[in-house]
């Protein structure tokens, strides 16, 4: 393992909430990160008829010839996002990545107006409670060289699976579909045996075996192209 001189790419008055490394295959390392500028949110805390702040998604270069990090773009986010995920690439996706958000799933690439939305599903006794926002605790990504979904938990403990509908090599559609209802994780992982490995915030981790993926069976499935309320059952 070697660990290199950090390299330099100053923002005054940011925060970062998450960053990861975006599949670009054999190209420069490319990565995300989702900031905000708290210089914003001090000025509207002082003055609430300025406009609120909001979070960025920034990507970054890093240029392996100038051994240098360059600002490649940066996308202002209509809903507050809290984790990233990694869409695989190259020949095994579109790349890009998941932004999980307060009560939606939007996927974003490096190239402009790629900001695709889905509303995550509610439980049927949420539906009168709007004020309530759903959250994504934590989420894993299970890849093969036929298929890739991800599985996002909430912070009700409810488990979707959500696949991505792709036409020549870019993300058209987003779907979201109720898996399971699990102890509320910090962390999951998906191993290539079929086991789902869930590290549970209170209480023992527990390791569950997938039977099936759930794509034969009657649960509703949930897509980008709707625009109404969702709920599970």
């Amino acid at each position: 393992l070697t660990i290199s001189s950090p390299l330099e790419a100053h923002k005054s008055f940011n925060v970062t909430f998450d960053v990861i490394g975006i599949d670009v295959g054999f190209e420069n390392p490319l990565f995300a990160s989702l900031e905000m500028d708290y210089e914003e949110a001090d000025i509207y805390r002082a003055d609430a008829s300025t406009p609120p702040s909001t979070q960025n998604l920034t990507f970054y270069e890093l240029d392996l010839g100038l051994n240098h990090v360059v600002r490649k773009s940066t996308t202002r986010m209509e809903f507050f996002g809290n984790l990233l995920l990694q869409v695989p690439g190259g020949n095994d996706g579109p790349g890009g990545l998941l932004v999980c958000c307060e009560n939606y799933i939007v996927y974003h690439n490096i190239s402009p107006g790629s900001g695709i939305k889905c509303l995550i599903p509610r439980r049927r006794d949420d539906l009168d409670n709007t004020d309530r926002t759903i959250i994504i605790v934590c989420a894993t990504t299970y890849k093969t060289k036929n298929l890739y979904f991800f599985l996002a938990q909430t912070e009700q403990g409810d488990l979707f699976k959500i696949t991505l509908e792709t036409e020549n090599d870019a993300v058209r559609e987003i779907r979201i579909k109720y898996f399971d209802t699990l102890p509320v994780s910090s962390a999951l992982c998906v191993l290539k045996t079929g086991f789902l490995f869930c590290a549970s915030e209170f209480g023992n981790h527990n390791f569950y075996q997938i039977i099936k993926l759930g794509e034969d069976d009657i649960t509703p499935e949930f897509s980008s192209f709707a625009d109404s309320t969702l709920h599970k059952k």
